[in-house]
């Protein structure tokens, strides 16, 4: 079942966000100027900007600007960080962040200095009870959003087996994702496959017996599967390259966005963007990720990576 609002606000504290401070120390924050979070989450990065946006008391009117397409999230986090910072430097906004020169409109804002997004599913998506999560009970969602029609559901038990298999292949770099298709289309002959804990159990039998029960997964078998039908769901690669689109219409000179991805499709976007456009140019020359002692911590860092570049 979908997890209540006050679970979800018990949950907020234990959100550990990934490369947060290697992500916030490239924004430069300075109390004057204009930032956004376009992935609130659980609030991890809006939290430290904020600190930093008030460092010793400062009474300037620098702003942050949270957003996400959750609208529970966005009240949550909204609720937590207004009772710990106030109203006057914070913002939640409930909105898709490929939308951002309509909010900067919207704010009658110039210009921001800053942007930060974090492509990975949030801890308090993991434990929404819409599925996606392969470890907890719920219901086939995975929409983000409620403007999004397509659900887990409809795909996994809608597609045919060929296109099945291609979006798990594409979205996911799944190499089992035939078998993996044809386990689940074998499935749902007998009956809707209606849990996430029913899926994953498919999707593991499928692996499992083609590759060995002998063989060792650093990760869960049905992890990449479950993050192609996310990223298909929510359409993600194209809310990344309509955003990134807009990136030249609200940066000011020298504004700087930092991106974290968790898959290679994610990453190429941005590092195919940054090559590409001559406007802009990297923060980072070598590519950041987590160190040892971060994946050791929080498990979920592992395959981050970070590319920063500014507006020239």
């Amino acid at each position: 079942m979908p997890v209540s609002g006050a679970l979800r606000r018990q949950k907020l504290g234990r959100h550990i966000p990934v490369l947060l401070k290697e992500a916030v120390d490239i924004l430069e924050v300075k109390p004057e100027n204009i930032y956004i979070d376009g992935t609130l989450g659980g609030g991890g990065f809006s939290e430290e900007i904020l600190k930093r946006l008030q460092a010793e008391h400062s009474d300037r009117d620098g702003l942050l600007i949270g957003i996400d397409r959750d609208a529970e999230a966005v009240k949550d986090v909204r609720t937590k960080l207004e009772n710990e910072f106030g109203k006057k430097n914070f913002k939640a906004i409930n909105a898709n962040f490929s939308a951002i020169d309509e909010i900067v409109k919207a704010e009658n804002l110039k210009g921001i200095d800053g942007i930060v997004l974090d492509l990975g599913i949030s801890s308090i998506q993991l434990e929404s009870g819409r599925g996606f999560s392969f470890n907890e009970e719920g219901i086939l969602d995975m929409r983000m959003g409620i403007e999004t029609e397509l659900t887990a559901y409809d795909v996994v038990n809608g597609y045919a087996e060929k296109n099945l298999a291609d979006t798990i292949w594409k979205l996911g770099d799944e190499r089992f994702s035939r078998k993996i298709a044809k386990k689940i289309v074998e499935y749902r002959k007998k009956k809707p496959i209606e849990t996430p804990l029913e899926l994953a159990s498919i999707i593991r039998s499928a692996v499992y017996r083609g590759s060995g029960k002998s063989k060792r997964f650093r990760t869960d078998p049905a992890t990449k599967t479950f993050m192609a039908l996310r990223i298909l769901i929510n359409k993600e690669y194209d809310s990344l390259i309509e955003f990134l689109g807009k990136l030249k219409y609200v940066l000011n000179n020298g504004g700087i966005a930092a991106i974290i991805s968790f898959h290679s499709g994610e990453d190429r976007i941005v590092k195919n963007f940054i090559r590409e456009n001559p406007d802009f140019k990297p923060v980072n020359k070598k590519l950041i990720v987590p160190g040892d002692e971060e994946i050791n911590m929080n498990p979920r860092s592992r395959g981050a990576k970070l590319r920063a570049f500014y507006y020239v």
